[in-house]
């Protein structure tokens, strides 16, 4: 809108505007703030497919050492939030890692072993 026309407007406008805009930007600010920053991951949301895949596995009584389920979580504007999960299994019996690697949805992919540890059926890497 030209100044000119502005300049022709009743002073109740021309004040009324920045209060608009400060008002739509309150707004905005509440919203956001009301909203989490990020997606919080539920890194318990594939623990049951963990645990299934584990029971199926050649693994001998208390050789689990720990286990952590991690999701891969896109630091990209465009695309899903989480873009995948993977169970990193510690065994006793062996230095590394068993892997579960898995959809966003839990649905497993693979499997496979890090370090010296080797599972029958299993590939190595």
């Amino acid at each position: 809108m030209p100044l000119a026309m502005l300049r022709r407007r009743p002073a109740a406008f021309r004040t009324g505007l920045p209060v608009l805009a400060a008002a739509v930007l309150a707004t905005v600010l509440a919203t956001m703030a009301s909203a989490p920053a990020t997606a919080q991951p539920d890194t318990r949301l594939c623990n049951a497919e963990v645990e299934s895949k584990l029971r199926e596995l050649p693994l001998a009584e208390g050789d689990i050492k720990s286990v952590r389920v991690v999701e891969e979580t896109n630091l990209d504007e465009f695309g899903p939030p989480i873009l995948g999960v993977e169970g990193w299994v510690r065994l006793n019996s062996c230095s590394g890692w068993l892997v579960i690697n898995m959809r966003p949805t839990c649905y497993i992919l693979q499997t496979y072993t890090r370090g010296d540890c080797r599972i029958e059926g299993v590939p190595s890497y």
